[in-house]
Protein backbone atom coordinates (compact mmCIF):
# COMPACT_ATOMS: atom_id res chain seq x y z
CA UNK A 1 0.00 0.00 0.00
CA UNK A 2 1.04 3.55 -0.48
CA UNK A 3 -0.08 6.80 1.10
CA UNK A 4 -1.37 9.83 -0.79
CA UNK A 5 2.16 10.94 -1.63
CA UNK A 6 2.86 7.57 -3.24
CA UNK A 7 5.19 6.51 -0.43
CA UNK A 8 5.02 2.96 0.82
CA UNK A 9 3.60 2.24 4.26
CA UNK A 10 5.32 0.02 6.81
CA UNK A 11 3.06 -2.98 6.21
CA UNK A 12 3.73 -3.08 2.47
CA UNK A 13 7.47 -2.64 3.04
CA UNK A 14 7.62 -5.55 5.47
CA UNK A 15 5.59 -7.76 3.09
CA UNK A 16 8.00 -6.96 0.23
CA UNK A 17 11.18 -7.08 2.31
CA UNK A 18 12.39 -10.56 1.31
CA UNK A 19 11.93 -9.75 -2.39
CA UNK A 20 13.75 -6.46 -1.82
CA UNK A 21 16.66 -8.15 -0.03
CA UNK A 22 16.85 -10.80 -2.76
CA UNK A 23 16.91 -8.02 -5.44
CA UNK A 24 13.78 -9.48 -7.05
CA UNK A 25 11.81 -6.21 -7.32
CA UNK A 26 11.61 -3.88 -10.29
CA UNK A 27 13.68 -0.70 -10.01
CA UNK A 28 10.73 1.55 -9.10
CA UNK A 29 9.51 -0.73 -6.29
CA UNK A 30 13.02 -1.20 -4.94
CA UNK A 31 13.54 2.58 -4.93
CA UNK A 32 10.27 3.11 -3.02
CA UNK A 33 11.27 0.58 -0.40
CA UNK A 34 14.79 1.99 -0.12
CA UNK A 35 13.35 5.49 0.39
CA UNK A 36 11.01 4.18 3.08
CA UNK A 37 13.84 2.36 4.86
CA UNK A 38 15.95 5.51 4.86
CA UNK A 39 13.11 7.44 6.53
CA UNK A 40 11.67 4.81 8.88
CA UNK A 41 13.86 3.56 11.73
CA UNK A 42 11.61 0.63 12.77
CA UNK A 43 11.47 -0.72 9.21
CA UNK A 44 15.19 -0.12 8.73
CA UNK A 45 15.91 -2.09 11.93
CA UNK A 46 13.62 -4.89 10.68
CA UNK A 47 15.40 -4.92 7.31
CA UNK A 48 18.82 -4.95 8.99
CA UNK A 49 17.78 -7.94 11.10
CA UNK A 50 16.45 -9.80 8.06
CA UNK A 51 19.61 -8.99 6.09
CA UNK A 52 21.81 -10.35 8.90
CA UNK A 53 19.61 -13.46 9.09
CA UNK A 54 19.96 -14.06 5.36
CA UNK A 55 23.72 -13.53 5.55
CA UNK A 56 23.99 -16.03 8.39
CA UNK A 57 21.84 -18.60 6.57
CA UNK A 58 24.02 -18.26 3.48
CA UNK A 59 27.18 -18.64 5.58
CA UNK A 60 25.74 -21.75 7.25
CA UNK A 61 24.87 -23.18 3.86
CA UNK A 62 28.44 -22.70 2.65
CA UNK A 63 29.82 -24.39 5.76
CA UNK A 64 27.35 -27.26 5.67
CA UNK A 65 28.47 -30.43 3.91
CA UNK A 66 24.87 -31.60 3.57
CA UNK A 67 22.54 -28.72 2.59
CA UNK A 68 19.47 -30.99 2.74
CA UNK A 69 20.23 -31.82 6.38
CA UNK A 70 20.66 -28.11 7.12
CA UNK A 71 17.29 -27.35 5.52
CA UNK A 72 15.65 -30.11 7.57
CA UNK A 73 17.13 -28.72 10.81
CA UNK A 74 15.97 -25.18 9.98
CA UNK A 75 12.48 -26.38 9.08
CA UNK A 76 12.27 -28.41 12.31
CA UNK A 77 13.36 -25.38 14.33
CA UNK A 78 10.74 -23.20 12.63
CA UNK A 79 8.02 -25.79 13.30
CA UNK A 80 9.08 -25.92 16.95
CA UNK A 81 8.93 -22.13 17.30
CA UNK A 82 5.53 -22.08 15.60
CA UNK A 83 4.22 -24.80 17.92
CA UNK A 84 5.43 -22.85 20.96
CA UNK A 85 3.34 -19.90 19.85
Amino acid sequence: MTDRSGARDCESVVRALWDFLDAELDDASAAEIQAHLEACEPCRAHADFERRLLDELLAMRRREADPDALRARIEAALREVEADG
